[in-house]
């Protein structure tokens, strides 16, 4: 496997990065996953707006976030690759000594992965996943992508210990997201999903974004607005949108089914608007690629 390493693609066996590293040493960096089909990159100007975002939060300077889509055509030519998720990482660099701060502006490190999925015709339906609820025991900056996923982790390791692939979090009653994804609901006819600047912030998820304009475009009302972890279980429909899966629908939640335990019709909607969006897409290119 061919991978990306500041500013070089090389080979994986011969990738390097000093123990010194300040993602190694305290997870201080930023991370992006974009999902390729066709070598189209599904909202890749948003994940690049949120990965400039990221970095300016946590102040690491000395990479430019509009390199990205760039880094991932190379590194999709590269590895032959065509329906791919790229991986992303940029830590503040390496130092001279393990310190807590620095003493001199650091180099940053840039690391980029492709992996090869499946590709768009091979998704016919949202995944029917279990998840379960957690009161969240991350730090509150979370809308930086940060690689620093330890608290991420500990919750997914709790859902896996009960059989669940996903934890819901919220912060005393307040449903905020889940471990790795954004949550939504459907109540009453409408997709209600959490508001992504309250105190604390959510990550702004590029999925989320997605799911939102498919149900406009289908003309399923929508509301942002506060979700209380009463309204999530007894919710007609929990779904979660992540790059990796866009829509996914929660079946099983805290061991109970939700709704009759499998994928609801407002789920199957949104999951198969965004398919189509992404398929109206790869034909657009495909036509000014033919005209150009």
């Amino acid at each position: 496997m061919l991978l990306y390493l500041n500013g070089n693609i090389i080979d994986e066996s011969a990738a390097h990065i000093s123990v010194l590293d300040r993602g190694f040493l305290f997870g201080d960096g930023v991370y992006e996953v974009v999902r390729f089909f066709e070598r189209y990159g599904v909202a890749l100007e948003l994940h690049t707006q949120r990965l400039a975002r990221s970095l300016s939060l946590a102040g690491i300077e000395g990479f430019d976030a509009q390199t990205f889509p760039q880094i991932c055509a190379d590194l999709l030519a590269s590895n032959s690759l065509q329906n791919a998720t790229i991986y992303l990482q940029v830590t503040r660099g390496v130092g001279a000594t393990r310190s807590h701060v620095p003493s001199t502006r650091l180099t940053p490190t840039v690391v980029a992965i492709a992996t090869a999925v499946e590709p768009l015709d091979a998704l016919t339906a949202p995944q029917e996943i279990s998840a379960i609820t957690a009161e969240d025991l991350r730090w509150r900056l979370c809308e930086i992508k940060t690689i620093s996923l330890m608290g991420n982790i500990l919750h997914l390791l709790e859902a896996d210990r009960h059989g669940a692939s996903e934890a819901i979090l919220h912060r005393g009653g307040v449903v905020g997201e889940g471990a790795y994804s954004n949550v939504s609901i459907t109540r009453n006819g409408a997709l209600i999903t959490p508001p992504i600047d309250e105190d604390p912030p959510i990550l702004h998820g590029t999925a989320r974004a997605d799911l939102l304009s498919a149900a406009r475009r289908i003309g399923l009302p929508t509301e942002v607005r506060r979700v209380t972890l009463d309204e999530l279980k007894c919710a007609d429909e929990v779904m979660i949108s992540s790059s990796r899966r866009l829509v996914s629908s929660v079946v099983s939640l805290d061991g109970r089914p939700v709704s009759n335990g499998h994928a609801g019709p407002v789920s199957r909607a949104l999951f198969h608007e965004c398919c189509a969006e992404i398929r109206t897409a790869l034909v657009s290119r495909e036509s000014l690629s033919m005209h150009s």
